[in-house]
């Protein structure tokens, strides 16, 4: 029987290893188990979802770029991973074209927070204190690489200010420090940003994307402040480059019908994903157009990897 007919009825013959990345805690932590719980209803195999952070991601991610193309490793990618990361380094140690697209999941979104005494109300007040006291400030993030990084190099390259960055290795552990005064203001993922920003141990400045978000619908969007900047990081599933095609539609598949199915929505969003539902066509279409946009602002940002 051909192959792709075989894909019909095609199920992993061992447990499906979910690699993330980035350290626990975070939202790419809490969608790589979300993930995996929905490949272990669909396929009845055990889905283990293991955390390998480090080097801007490209560590995990090159285990899943060499790893064999049985379908059984995949990878929770980033924005940061196929897109950002790649152009930040002069010698990257992954590229997009070395996974297979399986699954866009949806949209992230991120808030400008800072510290609750820090002295403005909106971006431009955060840009203007910044241009007042040159290198007096300093920002942190999930790790070089990374959106969250970016964004502010983007605001940086449109409005010149000198702050430090401080990377970290994750946001739950960056969360940790602003709130200790450690540095001034970042960009934080919704799951993690919500908790403390309700409790007024965080200001919020503005929400990436073009539109408030349902959450915190008083907060207005980065592009009110900044035109241009409607940039929105996103994540998805990924396999080795040459992971069958007809296998990758049926992860596809398994996945598009749990983004179709309003309870599971309804756990992305309530922890900062807008769901977002692709063909695996349509999601590899989408990775090289991201690519060349993402890559097209680091060069302009001039922002690069220490």
């Amino acid at each position: 029987m051909p192959f792709a007919a075989r894909a019909e009825e095609w199920k992993p013959s061992q447990p499906i290893r979910v690699i993330v990345p980035y350290p626990p805690g975070g939202l790419t932590d809490v969608l790589g188990r979300l993930v995996g719980e929905r490949l272990q209803a669909a396929f009845g195999q055990p889905a283990v979802i293991d955390n390998k952070p480090g080097a801007a991601t490209q560590l995990g991610a090159s285990m899943v770029a060499k790893a064999p193309a049985d379908s059984h490793t995949l990878l929770l990618a980033t924005v940061s991973t196929l897109a950002i990361t790649p152009a930040l380094y002069t010698k990257p140690l992954i590229r997009y074209t070395d996974f297979a697209p399986v699954a866009m999941m949806g949209r992230v979104v991120l808030f400008l927070v800072c510290r609750p005494d820090l002295p403005v109300k909106n971006p431009k007040e955060l840009v203007a204190l910044l241009q007042a006291k040159p290198d007096g400030y300093s920002y942190g993030s999930p790790g070089v690489g990374t959106a969250h990084h970016l964004l502010v190099e983007l605001i940086r390259s449109k409005a010149p200010f000198s702050a430090t960055h401080v990377p970290h290795l994750g946001s739950a552990k960056a969360l940790v420090d602003l709130m200790e005064g450690r540095f001034d203001f970042m960009f934080l993922d919704a799951v993690v940003a919500l908790a403390p920003i309700k409790a007024g141990k965080l200001k919020v400045l503005a929400v990436t994307g073009s539109t408030p978000d349902p959450t915190l619908p008083d907060v207005p969007p980065l592009p009110t402040f900044f035109p241009g900047l409607d940039l929105q990081p996103w994540m998805s599933i990924v396999g080795p480059a040459n992971l069958p095609a007809p296998v990758a539609t049926r992860l596809n598949d398994a996945l598009n019908k749990a983004l179709a199915d309003p309870a599971f929505v309804q756990r992305l969003a309530e922890v900062g994903l807008a769901a977002l539902l692709m063909t695996v066509d349509a999601f590899g279409e989408f990775i090289k157009r991201d690519a060349v946009r993402w890559a097209e602002l680091v060069k302009s940002s001039g922002a690069k990897a220490e």
